[in-house]
């Protein structure tokens, strides 16, 4: 596989299922040339619970993509995402061959932090991303490289999903006749996809607010040093409207569209008229205000446990540059200055950095970060000899 050959992303969402193909523009940059995105039927929390289904999902994205952009594909990479996901601190150690640290010295420790001590059958790796190095009693040095010492110590950050359920994704896929490539952590994918090195400099959180599930990133100094997932997104917002006034999930996912994330930010009348889903019913309508106060306890509730997990970890100070939130939730009316309230942070919609171009005539870029994060990562992890990721072995040439 060269780099100037296509790539193509696969996502299987709670709320969406997506694909996007991505043509190279040299080693660094990527043109999203086409997007489909079809409502997910078979999952539920981020979990697959009907194969059959989430691979019926899958096949009409597919086709859909085949229809209106011309491509046929075979093979793809794949987000994984759900509170399944975990985070693992790593510190690997080696005794250097000489007195100065040299490029077999890089080469060697670099190798054995990949050996992370999990268990295959129960484990997969979706990401190891470093965080500094150590050498000797000098701590938080970005490139050791010449150094004088005996102990070089590599920090790195771990993250890695349940097998059964990477499985899952993969054997729907597969049902639908579509090769997956390899396994990313969506919440990298959507960081990729918005931060800028500088971002990544100054220390940003990156939320992307999906429909079954939460994650974030947390960067500082360039590098990733924390990353989680909440079990909470946009179908327990809808769920809460859903209950809270008696209505079915279809009314209910449409009437949170005209909610504010804040109480009394929004515009328009007091009071919103519910079309019943049942011919023959007259509309009924809802406080404006209390839609608005359902919609604000459940965002600021995800809001506020990132910040307690972030707080346990002496992590809460490490974000000074701001918040960037990306996922479908993201585009709820002020989802930013609630954000800026909990967190008491600058907060923004993510936009796509220089090194992606976005669909033409897409949507906005937030709502399918995750993906065109995707198509950057696997590019940057294509060996340029081989065409094989450096870490886990890409498959093949990603199209037939």
């Amino acid at each position: 596989m060269s780099s100037r050959d296509p790539i193509a992303a696969l996502e299987i969402g709670t709320s969406n299922t997506v694909l996007a193909i991505g043509e190279p523009e040299g080693a660094t940059r990527i043109r999203i040339a086409a997007l489909g995105s079809i409502p997910s039927i078979g999952v539920r929390k981020s979990h697959i619970i009907d194969i059959g289904q989430a691979a019926h999902s899958v096949d009409s994205v597919l086709k859909r993509v085949g229809r209106d952009f011309g491509y046929s594909i075979g093979h793809a990479c794949l987000a994984i995402s759900g509170p399944q996901i975990r985070v693992k601190r790593m510190v690997t150690q080696w005794q250097l061959i000489g007195k100065t640290v040299g490029d077999e010295d890089m080469r060697e420790i670099y190798n054995r932090s990949l050996e992370t001590g999990l268990d295959a059958d129960e484990r997969t790796l979706l990401d190891e991303s470093e965080i500094g190095y150590g050498l000797d009693d000098l701590d938080d040095i970005p490139s050791p490289k010449g150094m004088t010492g005996h102990v070089l110590k590599r920090k790195s950050l771990c993250i890695h999903g349940d097998t059964r359920r990477v499985m899952d994704a993969k054997t729907a896929a597969q049902h639908a006749k579509l090769e997956i490539a390899d396994a990313y952590f969506a919440g990298t994918c959507a960081a990729t996809a918005v931060l800028s090195q500088a971002d990544r400099n100054a220390g940003t959180l990156a939320i992307d607010m999906g429909g079954g599930s939460t994650s974030y990133t947390l960067y500082e100094n360039g590098h990733l040093v924390h990353a989680g997932v909440i079990g909470v997104g946009g179908d327990h917002v809808t769920n809460d409207v859903r209950t809270a006034f008696s209505l079915t999930k279809a009314q209910a996912e449409e009437l949170k569209k005209s909610a504010s994330a804040l109480v009394g930010a929004g515009t328009g009348s007091a009071r919103l008229e519910v079309v019943s889903s049942t011919p023959g019913f007259d509309p009924v309508t809802v406080s404006r205000k209390a839609l608005e106060t359902i919609v604000n306890a459940r965002l600021q509730e995800l809001f506020a446990v990132i910040l307690d997990d972030l707080d346990r970890a002496n992590l809460a100070h490490r974000f000074n540059a701001g918040i960037v939130l990306t996922g479908g939730v993201s585009s709820t009316p002020a989802a930013t200055a609630l954000a800026e309230r909990v967190f008491g942070r600058p907060a923004r919609i993510g936009t796509f950095i220089p090194d992606i171009e976005p669909v033409e005539d897409g949507p906005p870029p937030a709502t399918y970060a995750t993906v065109a994060g995707l198509l950057l990562m696997a590019l940057h992890d294509q060996d340029p000899q081989t065409g094989f990721h450096p870490i886990k072995t890409l498959l093949g040439g990603l199209f037939e």
